[in-house]
């Protein structure tokens, strides 16, 4: 009948709400039921049965068997969009239209002798990729103080041109001199602040996609020592980048390991375990290095460090510096997955095994 026809259409298309795995198992006994409770003359699902099927479906794609299930979707997933946050991250930074600063010229180097009076002792030039940036800023313990110091508006890049003076004549007041020549060449500056932490006197200027950071530390009543330090300003929508990645893995990985949870619980007992030996040790990396990515972002609560752009890098950057992790998150997933994929394909076709080799008994 046409209208059969027709009305079984309507359900097939319904029941693509449901994975694969349950329409091979599960899809013709349901479309035969739907089709037997049908009134006569129906040629497409009610509203009732379509909100049902779609509803269940999507159940059955979202939702994880059991606690084990839910949990393991939990951990791959948060795991996923951390570090998916920090490629966002990474690729809005990346494609930002903002021109780096030139720190290193030489206009740079003679502002900065000029503000102090005199050559530096010592210089570094703050080199690397972002990525190298990420990862390691935090070992220099350069901006735990940030927080209470007083910054014009913008933040900067964690990687600059660092000038140091010693034996500076205290007396002088180095720093208000400073202050006052560069808002008379149109900088602008923020106010000195003594950040308890440090005892340290420091301001903060911006000019030209430019940060400049100058600061002195006493040494004796006659003496200090006073740095300058250069830094690029981030560029702006990192933030966004990183929650346009993190959303994206929260969208992928779980239905993924929903997907695989369904699977497990189908396929033989062996076969289980064997998925387990790869899963369990793959969601313990996931766990541990979510920690890792976490705890290394969010800025120390016992000093005045503040989130920065480059921070939110840092998933990513662990990653390729310790990609023992991610190693192991991948054999299991790919282990995984290889598991309910073969197990069910070698039970529709037995012809695939091998045939066992004949043995005494067997010939006689």
């Amino acid at each position: 009948m046409p209208e059969q026809s027709e009305l079984e259409r309507s359900y097939r298309r319904l029941l693509l709400a449901y994975p694969r795995f349950y329409r091979d198992e599960r899809g013709l006994e349901i479309l035969t039921t739907l089709l037997d409770a049908a009134k006569p003359g129906q040629v497409r699902a009610t509203l009732g049965e379509a909100a049902h099927l779609i509803l269940s479906g999507l159940r059955f794609r979202l939702v994880p068997p059991g606690t084990a299930g839910r949990i393991a979707a939990g951990v791959a997933a948060l795991w996923t969009a951390v570090v998916l946050g920090g490629v966002g991250a990474y690729v809005a930074w990346d494609s930002s239209s903002a021109t780096p600063a030139a720190i290193n010229g030489p206009r740079v180097s003679a502002l900065a002798d000029a503000l102090v009076g005199q050559p530096p002792a010592r210089v570094d030039h703050g080199d690397g990729g972002l990525l190298d940036i990420a990862y390691s800023h935090k070992a220099t313990g350069r901006f735990q103080t940030l927080g209470a110091e007083d910054l014009p508006g913008v933040r900067p890049v964690p990687s600059g041109h660092n000038r140091l003076y010693e034996q500076v004549d205290a007396t002088r007041g180095v720093l208000d001199d400073a202050l006052r020549r560069l808002r008379a060449e149109g900088w602008q500056t923020g106010v000195i602040t003594r950040p308890a932490v440090c005892g340290c006197g420091v301001f903060w200027a911006t000019r030209d996609g430019l940060l400049l950071r100058m600061a002195d530390s006493r040494a004796s009543v006659q003496q200090e020592a006073v740095t300058v330090d250069f830094y690029p300003i981030e560029p702006n929508g990192v933030p966004t980048g990183a929650v346009a990645g993190f959303a994206l893995g929260l969208i992928l990985a779980w239905p993924t390991v929903t997907w695989l949870a369904h699977r497990h619980a189908r396929i033989p007992r062996g076969d289980r375990m064997l998925f387990l030996l790869f899963a369990v040790p793959a969601l313990y990396a996931c766990l541990a290095n979510t920690v890792d990515n976490v705890l290394s972002m969010v800025p120390d609560p016992d000093t005045d460090s503040v989130l920065l752009a480059a921070d939110l890098m840092y998933p990513l950057a662990n990653q390729v510096t310790n990609p023992l992790a991610v190693t192991v998150i991948g054999v299991g997933l790919a282990a995984c997955v290889g598991i309910v994929v073969v197990t069910p394909w070698h039970r529709r076709h037995p012809e695939a095994d091998p045939a066992p080799a004949p043995t005494a008994l067997t010939e006689s």
